[in-house]
């Protein structure tokens, strides 16, 4: 295993086995133009599994000249160019720790900023009329997710909407290599504080926002392998993807190398084809309260 550090603009990287990690970042999952291509592979299998971009009722308030729109912990801005394309009339904002988002080439209506949500989101009260924020499971503490959901309620405008997307952790019926991979992940992970088994829990930690209202939890099954058709075999490649980005994490815990893990790897691709397996996926969504004004 060989390892070097590079520092860029605000972050700075380690290099493990080719893959870029963010040194100072809790997210465990490798920084570079791989992780790219599958958070966006993941986006198009978000989208086809709620066939679309969101689940809360805002249709009607981005079409109106002026709305905005925060997407927190953007990536590489997947969602918000979508989005953007969709509502020509709304204002886009993406944030994240990390700047894999287009820097130069985008549409006049977005915005990119980097920024650490767990410094507090650098917007005034009631800025935005839409909050979303997807797929932090992986880098948020317990701690940091009951600050961070007070701060997208914060900047959220009375009326607006704020919504969160999650995958559920671990999966159903995985394999037996695929389990002891996802194990040893929630294992290190915790190391941490991080718990990536909390998206059932997310109703619980908005109903502590006080000013959150009409709290909306849905659930859909993303299946995994060939019995799923598209979407199996998308969500398949996404975990095989996660499972393979893994390998410089978990290599030096079980004291193996690179080839030996590559046959687990092997292994697990043979299980996600073969099996049932299947990802519960977690939407929740609220309205902010809006105090009834009198004339």
């Amino acid at each position: 295993m060989t390892s070097t550090t590079t520092r860029s603009s605000e972050s700075t990287y380690r290099y493990i086995d080719g893959r870029r990690f963010n040194e100072n970042a809790k997210y465990a999952l490798p920084n570079d133009d791989a992780e790219v291509d599958r958070l966006q592979l993941q986006h198009y299998l978000q989208r086809y599994v709620w066939q679309g971009n969101f689940c809360a009722p805002v249709h009607r308030s981005l079409t109106k000249p002026g709305a905005r729109v925060l997407d927190v912990g953007c990536g590489p801005g997947t969602w918000i160019l979508e989005m953007a394309f969709d509502y020509p009339d709304a204002h886009f904002t993406g944030i994240d720790i990390s700047p894999m988002y287009p820097k130069e080439i985008k549409p006049s209506n977005v915005n990119f900023e980097e920024a650490d949500l767990t410094d507090g989101l650098p917007f005034a009260d009631d800025t935005f009329d839409f909050v979303v924020m997807r797929n932090m499971v992986n880098a948020l503490s317990v701690d940091d997710w009951v600050f961070s959901l007070k701060e997208l309620e914060r900047v959220c405008k009375p009326g607006g909407f704020v919504e969160c997307l999650e995958f559920q952790i671990p999966a159903v019926h995985l394999g037996k290599v695929s389990k002891r991979v996802t194990e040893a992940y929630v294992q290190i992970m915790r190391t941490k504080n991080i718990d990536i088994t909390i998206a059932p829990r997310l109703e619980e930690m908005f109903a502590t926002c006080t000013t959150l209202t009409n709290i909306e939890h849905q659930v859909r099954i993303a299946p995994v392998g060939k019995w799923g058709d598209k979407a199996g075999r998308i969500m398949a490649e996404d975990l095989l993807l996660i499972t393979k980005a893994m390998g410089p994490v978990l290599t030096p815990l079980w004291g193996i190398g690179a080839r030996q893990y590559e046959e687990f790897t092997n292994e697990s691709a043979k299980e996600f084809e073969n099996g049932k397996t299947y990802c519960n996926l977690h939407v929740i969504y609220a309205q902010k309260y809006e105090p009834y004004r009198y004339i």
